[in-house]
């Protein structure tokens, strides 16, 4: 059995936001002519990218799964459409109106999907007065979230109500690459933030988890990351090594920054057994979970079925490939 931790939604219509604040940066959707199952996602008058029916069909969306033989998918928005960058009322009225069309997407088949919404997170107080209504309202496991908002590193104290609010209600939290710092220093073409800024991102931000005590101050948060923790696998020995070497890190976090590591879990989706071995090594395989990045073109195809060419135990890859996930957001058992 496998189920899928990293897939994204976007609904077929985005509502006009127009006429708020920010205008037509606003993402909207737009027809492709001639092809009634693609649209082009516009922002500022630009297509930003062109999707297909696997974002917001569950029927094309369940074939490919049958195909893949993946069982369930956890689905949240196009980390795009999160809109952070807007005004947090606004952005509010945005988060409902896309939680709603995913709720009515898992809705078409519940023992197939599972969902992730968005908040406002740029208002802190505001995302954390909603995170009930991810559950009440909608019936969804927990939210998405950017690795940054607006430049400000996810394990900022600014974050803080959001996260003892997330805690409290026990909500799952996906930490997914958003807008990665230093791209303008890529060569080569534009795509190449996806593999070498995403990973430095994730890695920054889960760092900042640990070294802005998060972490330490919210022991029981259920916290899973994209892209395998991207770099964050070679900062951790050195993060250990300024724990033990210097006292200003010590003063924020009595464990040492492996310790933390070891509370959040992590997608698969690094496209090398050899680094999930390392991952395994570094965190615990009880940690790992399959993702995928469907239906976007960097994606996995047939995820976690390379996990037969490992030696592990069929205890681990059981671990891997559903068990770890079950755990994770308190699902008693598989559906199908």
């Amino acid at each position: 059995m496998i189920i899928d931790v990293h897939t994204h939604f976007v609904p077929e219509h985005l509502p006009s936001m127009a006429n708020r604040a920010g205008g037509e940066r606003w993402p909207v959707t737009q027809c492709v002519c001639g092809k009634a199952d693609h649209k082009h996602v516009m922002i500022s008058g630009k297509n930003f990218r062109t999707i297909t029916d696997q974002c917001w069909s569950p029927q094309r969306r369940i074939s490919d799964m049958n195909q893949e033989a993946v069982d369930t998918q956890v689905l949240s928005p196009m980390p795009e459409l999160l809109s952070y960058w807007f005004d947090a009322k606004d952005t509010l009225d945005f988060s409902r109106y896309i939680n709603f069309q995913l709720a009515e997407f898992i809705a078409f088949n519940p023992d197939r999907f599972y969902g992730l919404g968005m908040l406002p997170l740029q208002d802190p107080e505001m995302a954390a007065r909603e995170i009930k209504n991810l559950k009440k309202d909608f019936g969804l496991l927990g939210v998405e979230i950017g690795t940054n908002i607006n430049g400000k590193s996810i394990g900022d104290p600014f974050f803080t109500p959001f996260f003892a609010e997330a805690e409290a209600e026990q909500i799952s939290i996906f930490i997914h690459a958003l807008h990665p710092f230093g791209k303008e220093r890529n060569v080569g073409p534009p795509l190449l933030s996806n593999f070498i800024g995403f990973t430095t991102e994730i890695g920054v931000a889960i760092a900042s988890l640990i070294t802005g005590g998060i972490l330490e101050k919210f022991p029981n948060l259920k916290v899973y990351v994209s892209h395998g923790g991207g770099s964050f696998l070679s900062i951790l020995p050195r993060l250990n090594y300024g724990w033990e070497t210097m006292d200003d890190i010590r003063r924020i976090i009595p464990h040492p920054p492996s310790y933390y590591a070891k509370k959040i879990f992590y997608d698969t989706l690094v496209y090398d057994v050899n680094t999930i071995t390392h991952l395994t090594n570094m965190v615990g395989v009880e940690q790992l979970m399959i993702g995928s990045d469907y239906p976007f073109s960097i994606r996995e195809k047939f995820p976690g079925h390379w996990i037969e060419n490992t030696d592990m135990s069929q205890a681990d890859k059981d671990g891997i490939t559903f068990k770890n996930a079950l755990k994770f957001f308190n699902i008693s058992s598989m559906k199908i």
